[in-house]
């Protein structure tokens, strides 16, 4: 898993202000109209604390354009006269475009005018700025002094990010004894994201020695605070009983949490869970739903199983076209560890293996061979172009085929375009995906949309028009 750097929630601070002069409440507690009038009345006369309080009390009021560009105006006018936690929610509106245009150049100004003096925060996301190259060029080594500056001010998220440098050489060298102590103080003080790369850190015994035990607990700290990767860890945690005891009742509780809030690998193992009846009733129809929320969201065994699902009706209805589909869809990596751990699948005629999806190349090569004398083409050079095109296809992707006019339907024009105009219709058959082996047929994705174009004196084309094709 990547170790990301964490970003300071982009919100102004709380302050201790002094009481309204009409209601004698704080100022940060009750924004009534009498309590905005006294800070105006202070502010217009120059008093830069009522200047920070009056720009606080625009931003947490309606929000407005015209809200935003009062506080924008009041933060500016209390930072340009020195008052130092102004100068940092002014970076923000500068960073965040808010109350006026988003000018990264001048929240770095300001994040720096606000780090000089002192301000811990303001150096953290200095640091970032410096990191990510926003209002100046990347200088990772300043981005590292400054986390180091934070981190020794007692800013949790830049200790945490401090030892994401050491963990990953960002600024500085890799040093993981450094990083998982780093790790280990902002957990302990709470910081979630660390709670989850101390628990890794045992997991893997990076800068420290190897024990799931403790990787164990801090998976369980972090995912009970919210952080969807722990969930997963953890549910993989009790899933293969490492660190604790095997639990699959419990895996399924934190692979269930972790999906729901968006986990694509979560997706994947709950599916195989609601698969296999463990820790839960077996349910085919929600294995086939989860595979499907995984697929979607790129994950690829979601893909891999959902092609699966669709190919042998499991959890849903038959469908070879979207088993195709989905297939065609997985990445070749992955099918080449699927074929490593599970065996190639064979051809039920040859005994050979397929070479892509359902596809053995030399079984079908001698079908195509047989029904060479089908081809309906009037023109040679078109005939003999689709010939090797089908003799030579390595996927029903590279096929091509003559399709008779009869076959189609809902012929519609869309456009002009090279040598002819360009219509849309639909083709009844439908393309080629792979061979039924019951029927002694070809299987067809039917009713399929496809693009003709008129030819004139078609019998004379020739390469020319095969290039465009």
């Amino acid at each position: 898993m990547e170790i990301e750097f964490s970003e300071s929630n982009i919100s102004n601070k709380d302050t201790n202000t002094k009481n309204c002069s009409y209601c004698n409440k704080p100022f940060t507690e009750v924004w009534c109209k009498e309590c905005i009038n006294s800070l105006e009345k202070l502010a217009e006369n120059g008093d830069e604390e009522a200047m920070y309080n009056l720009a606080v009390c625009y931003q947490d009021g309606e929000e407005t354009e015209e809200f935003s560009e009062k506080a924008f105006h009041w933060y500016q006018k209390a930072a340009e006269n020195g008052y130092e936690e102004a100068m940092f929610s002014l970076a923000l509106c500068y960073q965040n475009g808010e109350g006026t245009e988003k000018n990264l150049e001048k929240a770095l100004y300001w994040y720096q005018k606000a780090a000089e003096n002192g301000d811990e925060e303001a150096m953290h996301n200095l640091a970032l700025c410096y990191q990510k190259g926003e209002g100046t060029e990347e200088n990772l080594e300043k981005a590292f002094h400054l986390y180091q500056k934070a981190a020794e001010n007692g800013f949790e998220e830049a200790v945490h990010n401090l030892a994401v440098c050491y963990k990953n050489g960002v600024g500085t060298e890799k040093n993981f004894k450094k990083a998982f102590h780093l790790y280990q103080k902002a957990a302990e003080n709470g910081f979630i994201n660390a709670m989850l790369n101390l628990a890794m850190c045992y997991e893997d015994g990076e800068g420290t020695e190897k024990n799931l035990e403790k990787a164990f607990y801090w998976y369980q700290k972090a995912a009970e605070n919210g952080d969807d990767d722990a969930m997963f860890n953890l549910a993989s945690c009790y899933g293969n009983g490492e660190g604790t005891e095997k639990n699959l009742e419990k895996a399924f509780y934190w692979y269930q949490k972790a999906a729901e809030n968006g986990d694509e690998k979560a997706m994947f193992s709950l599916a195989m869970y609601y698969e296999n009846g463990e820790g839960t009733e077996e349910n085919l129809e929600k294995a086939f739903y989860w595979y499907q929320q995984a697929a979607e969201n790129g994950d690829e065994g979601g893909m891999f199983n959902l092609a699966v699902c669709y190919e042998n009706g499991m959890g849903t209805e038959k469908n070879l076209e979207k088993a195709f589909y989905w297939y065609q869809k997985v990445p070749e990596s992955y099918k080449i560890k699927i074929n490593s751990e599970i065996g190639v699948e064979l051809c039920d005629e040859c005994k050979q293996p397929y070479i892509d999806y359902l596809w053995c190349q030399q079984c079908n090569t001698k079908r195509f061979q047989q029904d060479i004398t089908n081809l309906a083409s009037k023109n040679e050079f078109i005939n003999k172009f689709i010939e090797e095109a089908q003799l030579e296809a390595r996927n029903s992707y590279e096929i091509l085929e003559w399709i008779p006019y009869n076959k189609l339907v809902n012929i519609n024009y869309y456009g002009k375009g090279g040598f002819s105009e360009i219509y849309k219709a639909i083709w009844l058959d439908g393309p080629i995906y792979s061979w039924n082996f019951d029927n002694q047929r070809w299987n067809r994705q039917t009713n399929y949309e496809v693009i003709l174009k008129i030819l004139n004196s078609s019998s004379s084309l020739d390469s020319k028009f095969l290039d465009e094709v």
